[in-house]
C-alpha cells in the first residue's frame, strides 16, 4: 500500500524487537541530520570507538516495511557500492535523493578478549533529504473498526482492556500482548495538511494461525513447509525439526522486512513469499514461535502459522 508523496508506507505492528538475538544492544546515539538533495553527506557511526579489540560493523537502512544492508561482510553492497564509501566511523555517501530519506542503524559488535567476551553497541542516524521547496512531515492516527484511538488507547472508556499505543509520527500501532479484545479490523491515516491524506487498507487481526501435530508431520514429510525455528542457537544445536532454518524470534521482524536478495544472503534460503501457505514457526514450547506468527501476519504474512506444540512435542512424538 502506498504513502503520501514521500511519507513512506503507513504500517501496523504488534511488537518491536532488537536486531542481534543474543546479544543486548547497549544504543550510544542517535540523532537526526538533514541535508539538501543531491548533496553529499557522511553519516556518524557513534558506535565505534578506538578501543582495543577485533570489531565487526554492520550498517542498516530502514524505511517503512524495508530494510536493506548498506556494509555487510566488511564491503559496501551492491546497491550502494558506487556511491558510498565506509569509514570505521561512518558512511560517505557522493550525493543522496529522496530515495535516500530513512534511518542508518550501526552496530558494531566488538570482542574485548580471549574467550566469547563481546560487546554490542549501535548508533541510530534518521536521515532527513529535503526538497528544494521542503514538506511536513505528517502525522498519523489509527482506526479500530471505523472508530478513532487515542495515542495510548487506555485512556478511553472504548479501548479500556486494550494494550494498544499509537505513534502519531510513524504510525505505527503496537499492541502488545494481544488479546481477544484486540481481535478486530485496524487501519491507519496520514495528512500533512498539504495534500490529501492518505489512508492503508483495513487489517483483520487474527489469532487463530495455529498447525496441529498431525498437519505439521504431513507438511514436514512432504518437503513443502517453509519451516523457521525462532529458538536461540544453542536451542537448535540439541535438536531441530528437519529442513528449518534458524532466525532467532528477535530477528523475526528484521527479516521479514528484508528485501529477497538481502534475506538469502543472510539466511541461506529464498525469502517466504506474502501468499505463502506453509509458512510455520516454531521453537520450544509455543510461546516465542506465537509472537514471531503475530509479527509476520502483521508485515502481510497472513498465512502464516503457529506450532504450537513446537519441538516439545515434536520431539516427544517422534522420539528424538
Amino acid at each position: 500500500m502506498a504513502g503520501p508523496g514521500a511519507w513512506g508506507r503507513i504500517h501496523l505492528l504488534l511488537l518491536s524487537v532488537s536486531s542481534w538475538s543474543l546479544i543486548s544492544a547497549q544504543v550510544v546515539d542517535t540523532q537526526t541530520i538533514q541535508v539538501p538533495e543531491n548533496d553529499p553527506i557522511e553519516i556518524p557511526c557513534a558506535a565505534y570507538t578506538s578501543q582495543s579489540g577485533t570489531a565487526r560493523v554492520e550498517w542498516k537502512f530502514e524505511k517503512g516495511f524495508s530494510i536493506a544492508l548498506v556494509y555487510y561482510d566488511a564491503k559496501v553492497t551492491d546497491p550502494y557500492k558506487d556511491r558510498v564509501q565506509y569509514t570505521p566511523t561512518g558512511l560517505r555517501f557522493s550525493s543522496v535523493t529522496q530515495k535516500d530519506t530513512g534511518k542508518y542503524v550501526c552496530e558494531v559488535l566488538l570482542w574485548t578478549g580471549s574467550g566469547d567476551t563481546s560487546q554490542l553497541s549501535k548508533s541510530e542516524v534518521d536521515l532527513i533529504v529535503q526538497e528544494p521547496d521542503g514538506s511536513p512531515p505528517p502525522t498519523c492516527q489509527c482506526y479500530r473498526d471505523n472508530v478513532l484511538m487515542t495515542s495510548n488507547a487506555k485512556i478511553n472508556k472504548k479501548f479500556r482492556n486494550s494494550c494498544s499505543t499509537i505513534d502519531t509520527k510513524t504510525g505505527v500501532l503496537m499492541n502488545e500482548p494481544v488479546t481477544s479484545v484486540d481481535m478486530r479490523d485496524y487501519f491507519c491515516e496520514a495528512q500533512n495538511n498539504v495534500g490529501t491524506s492518505q489512508k492503508s487498507e483495513a487489517i483483520h487481526l487474527e489469532a487463530k494461525n495455529v498447525i496441529s501435530y498431525k498437519d505439521m508431520k504431513v507438511l514436514v514429510d512432504s518437503g513443502n513447509a517453509r519451516i523457521i525455528d525462532v529458538r536461540l542457537p544453542e536451542e537448535v544445536a540439541n535438536g531441530r525439526i528437519a529442513n528449518s532454518v534458524n532466525i532467532p524470534v528477535a530477528e523475526v521482524e528484521e527479516a521479514l522486512k528484508m528485501d529477497p536478495e538481502t534475506f538469502k544472503m543472510k539466511y541461506g534460503i529464498d525469502k517466504p513469499r506474502m501468499d505463502d501457505e506453509n509458512l510455520i514457526f516454531y521453537c520450544q514450547r509455543g510461546r516465542r514461535a506465537a509472537e514471531a506468527t503475530k509479527i509476520a501476519i502483521t508485515l502481510g504474512y497472513t498465512k502464516a502459522r503457529n506450532y504450537a506444540g513446537s519441538y516439545k512435542e515434536w520431539s516427544e512424538k517422534e522420539g528424538n
